[in-house]
């Protein structure tokens, strides 16, 4: 896949979502983080204290803005799935990975190396799209066309497409234990039209709103 032509906001945010199911008690952990774009989620986990040491991971150097990037204790580029990470082995009390299991040929096989970097008791932070979305049924079986995009559910560079018990059995054939799994809808603070209608309704067609999930499992 080509990440080159990917605009450079693609990669710039801090996941301020996934950074909320942190336990806001802990400080002074060990991150890191796979898809890390620019580092900035790293750097407001460091700078807010709550990281002692960032580590991340990204298959796509930006060569052309160097300058976006984020002073972290260390960067790493290349792909998860080839890239030997044994030195890490039990060694983070955190690893986030951001939209990322979605863009991997196998990651089955990257979840279990990752599994193998956390500390027992240590936590992975995940966020995957649903492919449930009801945006995805009104293009794919309303309108016949299944066109990839620039960014969103349909990713062009997205391999896998999940439902929501896709995500928890991937996720849990690692040997996760599932914490939390939360529909992005339910932490939106705005007003919207499915946030009402979900609510009316309890819940019932959560899984047809839903963009994404976020979830969090523990390693025993």
């Amino acid at each position: 896949m080509n990440y080159e032509k990917k605009d450079s906001d693609y990669y710039s945010n801090v996941r301020h979502d996934l950074i909320s199911l942190i336990d806001e008690s802990k400080k002074g952990l060990k991150i890191l983080e796979i898809g890390a774009a620019y580092g900035a989620t790293l750097y407001h986990l460091k700078s807010s204290n709550i990281a002692q040491e960032v580590v991340g991971i990204d298959i796509f150097e930006d060569t052309k803005n160097k300058e976006k990037y984020l002073p972290l204790d260390t960067f790493i580029f290349g792909n998860i799935e080839s890239l030997d990470v044994s030195k890490y082995d039990n060694y983070f009390d955190v690893v986030i990975l951001a939209d990322v299991l979605e863009h991997l040929i196998e990651p089955k096989i990257a979840l279990e190396k990752i599994y193998k970097t956390v500390k027992p008791n240590g936590e992975i932070l995940v966020s995957m799209p649903n492919v449930r979305h009801y945006s995805v049924f009104k293009q794919v079986f309303l309108k016949g066309d299944f066109k990839y995009e620039e960014s969103g559910i349909l990713d062009y560079t997205h391999y896998r497409f999940y439902c929501k018990k896709n995500i928890i059995a991937l996720l849990e054939s690692s040997g996760l234990v599932t914490k939390q799994i939360i529909s992005s809808l339910n932490i939106y603070k705005g007003k919207s039209l499915t946030k009402f209608i979900n609510k009316v309704t309890f819940g019932v067609f959560e899984e047809f709103f839903t963009v994404q999930y976020l979830y969090k499992g523990l390693k025993k």
